[in-house]
């Protein structure tokens, strides 16, 4: 209890909230340049004048980044049928950042998307971000301050990602970005702040006068990263052989391919630089909303429905297909032991207990012979494709 108390005071501190580093003139940092690259799909279905589209409130958050880092933004529309187009000539007119909008002509998934944002862009960090995500004024420079502290093999910077909350869990350190080979475990939990650091918070600074926290050495990546361009390309981009809508474990898979070519992988779980994710066409009886202003509760509210055609959004049971059959895959690429480690764990959690639920919504399949089905179609298909790629 004394801990968790703690931790709350922590968080309440003036130097852990966005608003301490209004005080700094920070462009005078020189940071390098940063392309930020949203692969979107279907998160712009309504005109513009309605103020209610995923990738408009993305792109509002982003332009309103501090700290002068921000180069350019390359959107990559994967297929969309809605106002996307519009809505991206809508910001090129209204800012001086050049904004690229580039577009599929089917729907390739973010993996491919990213690759291609990746391919034109013109700096060598580059910032991967949801779109239907709203980024603190600071993240950017936040990641690329961070980046620029580490020694020169990291290869990239995971950023803290809050599903519709504005504040962090208490986790150990070794909780977090976990990919464990041996034990068959594969974990983010980006939302994490580590107990490590709010039991002795005042030497857990990388710069005291900033109250930047230092960043600690990771696994497993996803989601939100700031990344040198020349490494990924000597890692062989973001790997697009995955099948599954979803695009679970993508990053797991370019976490690995990076680690074996001797780079390292950070995680800041520094509050000020967070990403909410608001989880787009995601419902949720669950009510993180607590301590949220009005604004934001109200975009949340807006995100808070059951929506297929967006983003990598699927239907429940095609959910926890794609989450095991790329967790196996991931998995079995490495190690046949870890893999099958992992199926027998999981027949247990998710068939015979249903002990497992949708991430971040907490959904789960209620009816036992569907679980079974599900998985067994996971790993079969999942042994296939493992054996095609060997």
């Amino acid at each position: 209890m004394k801990l968790l108390q703690n931790h709350k005071k922590v968080l309440e501190r003036k130097d852990m909230q966005t608003s301490y580093l209004d005080r700094f003139s920070l462009d005078s940092y020189n940071l390098p340049p940063v392309s930020a690259i949203i692969p979107t799909f279907n998160r712009s279905p309504n005109p513009l004048e309605e103020d209610s589209n995923p990738l408009g409130w993305c792109l509002e958050s982003l332009l309103a980044q501090k700290g002068g880092v921000l180069d350019e933004i390359i959107i990559v529309d994967d297929g969309s049928v809605d106002y996307t187009k519009e809505l991206v000539e809508h910001f090129s007119n209204i800012t001086p950042i050049n904004i690229v909008y580039l577009r599929n002509n089917e729907n390739k998934g973010p993996a491919f998307s990213r690759n291609r944002g990746i391919r034109r862009s013109r700096n060598n960090l580059l910032m991967f971000v949801d779109d239907d995500g709203i980024f603190s004024k600071y993240m950017l420079f936040g990641a690329n301050y961070t980046l620029n502290k580490l020694k020169n093999k990291v290869a990239a910077l995971q950023l803290p990602i809050y599903h519709r909350k504005v504040f962090p869990r208490l986790l150990d350190m070794n909780k977090i970005g976990i990919l464990d080979l041996e034990k068959g475990i594969m974990d983010g939990n980006y939302d994490g702040f580590p107990t490590e650091y709010a039991e002795d918070l005042e030497n857990s600074f990388i710069d005291e006068e900033l109250k930047i926290i230092k960043p600690f050495e990771i696994k497993n990546m996803g989601g939100i990263i700031l990344s040198k361009k020349e490494a990924l390309e000597k890692a062989g981009l973001f790997p697009e052989f995955f099948t599954w809508k979803n695009d679970y474990r993508n990053e797991s898979n370019l976490s690995m391919a990076l680690s074996d070519l001797g780079y390292t992988l950070f995680f800041t779980p520094d509050p000020k630089f967070r990403c909410i994710h608001l989880k787009y066409g995601s419902h949720s009886d669950q009510d993180n909303y607590k301590e949220i202003n009005p604004t934001l509760r109200r975009l949340i509210n807006q995100s808070n429905i059951t929506k297929e055609e967006t983003g990598c959004r699927v239907d429940t049971e095609e959910w926890f297909f794609d989450m095991i059959i790329s967790t196996s895959v991931t998995l079995g690429m490495k190690s046949k032991e870890a893999a099958k480690r992992y199926i027998r764990e999981t027949r247990q959690t998710f068939v015979e207990e249903n002990g497992l639920g949708v991430s971040g919504v907490g959904t789960k399949i209620n009816d036992k012979s569907k679980r079974q089905r599900i998985f067994e179609n996971a790993v079969r298909e999942g042994n296939k494709l493992v054996e095609k790629l060997a």
